[in-house]
């Protein structure tokens, strides 16, 4: 079917006049008769009866009408979808994230911004989550989920997703870190610490210890919150993760959360990415899909 025959059709049908459609349309009379008349051939009946004075629609010409405008409507909106669908952005966008964002908030992140850019490719890098800004200074990921400071680098930007309760945490077998934490006073210098290698986390403990003019007896040091879980469900000492990592692991029957005055400041965990990548169109829908 020829849709400009069935636009020409349709405007006719509303003005019934050919010389006003003409007009209107930017066509000559004799192009606009030709293509009524060709529709009309090819349907084997008169659409329109005419004199020289009225133009009407025969009874056949009012159910084309109908059919021709429906057909009109449906062209217009598959067209519409294929425009919008090549006006979609495409390409990869790298994300950094821990395992435990993996597991909990992420997913509702990314199928928000998938749902909306479905021909964006998610590159998604899981690793500890003190990393996360290390990352993005290097260039090595374009977003990352990170563990939010009081004050961000000038360079970055970012939004929080959730605020969490840093926690002590103890096993829950008998150990000599058991023990130790049913004396009243808690012997805080003698109590064994699973304490991370760095990160805010790390900031943080040591401020509390330093607060109470205590150096702790440090058991180990490790890289992840799922490592130090480990290490504090097997009895080797008291751990220092959020709370949003206790909820979700395997071990959370193996520990127990201690309640210790004074409480460490809240984990803030944001979306954070660079503000001179915000100027590249994947990247600034992503940030434009957060919520």
């Amino acid at each position: 079917m020829d849709y400009d025959a069935l636009r020409q059709f349709a405007h006719l049908c509303r003005t019934l006049h050919f010389g006003r459609t003409s007009r209107e349309l930017h066509l000559s009379p004799s192009a606009l008769s030709r293509a009524i008349s060709r529709l009309e051939e090819e349907l084997g009946w008169p659409l329109f009866e005419r004199d020289r004075r009225t133009v009407r629609l025969t009874p056949e010409g009012q159910q084309f009408q109908i059919h021709a405008i429906e057909t009109l409507q449906r062209w217009e909106a598959f067209s519409t979808r294929l425009s919008k669908k090549s006006e979609a952005l495409s390409g990869e966008i790298g994300v950094f994230a821990s395992v435990t964002a993996c597991q909990s908030f992420l997913p509702r992140i990314l199928s928000t911004f998938r749902a909306l850019h479905p021909e964006v490719r998610i590159k998604l890098e899981t690793g500890y989550a003190a990393d996360a800004l290390g990352m993005l200074a290097t260039g090595a990921v374009d977003v990352a989920i990170a563990a939010l400071p009081e004050k961000m680098a000038p360079s970055l930007v970012s939004r929080i997703v959730l605020v969490t309760p840093l926690e002590f945490v103890a096993p829950v077998q008998d150990c000599e870190a058991t023990r130790l934490l049913e004396r009243n006073p808690v012997p805080w210098d003698t109590v064994p610490m699973v304490l991370p290698t760095g990160g805010i986390a790390r900031a943080s403990v040591d401020r509390w210890f330093r607060r109470r003019r205590i150096s702790p007896n440090v058991y180990g040091e490790v890289s992840g919150n799922e490592a130090s879980l480990s290490l504090v469900s097997l009895g080797c000492g008291v751990g220092i993760v959020p709370r949003i990592v206790v909820d979700r692991s395997p071990l959370r029957n193996d520990i127990r959360v201690l309640t210790v005055e004074p409480h460490l400041p809240p984990f803030r965990v944001g979306v954070c990415t660079q503000k001179r990548k915000l100027t590249h169109p994947i990247v600034r829908a992503f940030w434009d899909s957060i919520s």
